[in-house]
């Protein structure tokens, strides 16, 4: 639910950055910045956010195509593991693993 909310928030931001600097000169550059720098954020989140139990990265998605089983990566986060099936984070400590293990 959070992924949602900031993808939601990152759509928001960049409407509202287009509508407020369109009319600059450089107001064109400014967007094509910002979208260069969300890129590079989005690529270091998906690359570094795995699963605490299977260690698999939580934005790769496997798709099965014509018996082939393919991976695609998605702009949210789902609340368990699409690999083991575990929950992302475990209630309490939010690490993921309970304490002790």
């Amino acid at each position: 639910m959070r992924g949602r909310a900031a993808v939601a928030a990152w759509l928001a931001v960049f409407f509202l950055l287009g509508l407020g600097v369109w009319e600059f000169q450089a107001g064109h550059l400014m967007l094509i910045g910002y979208l260069a720098v969300s890129a590079v954020v989005y690529t270091f989140y998906a690359l570094y956010r795995r699963c605490p139990w299977c260690r698999m990265p939580v934005l790769l998605k496997p798709v099965r195509c014509l018996g082939i089983e393919l991976y695609l990566w998605t702009a949210t986060a789902p609340d368990t593991c699409r690999h083991c099936g575990k929950p992302l984070v475990v209630a309490g400590n939010g690490k993921g693993r309970k304490a002790g293990n």
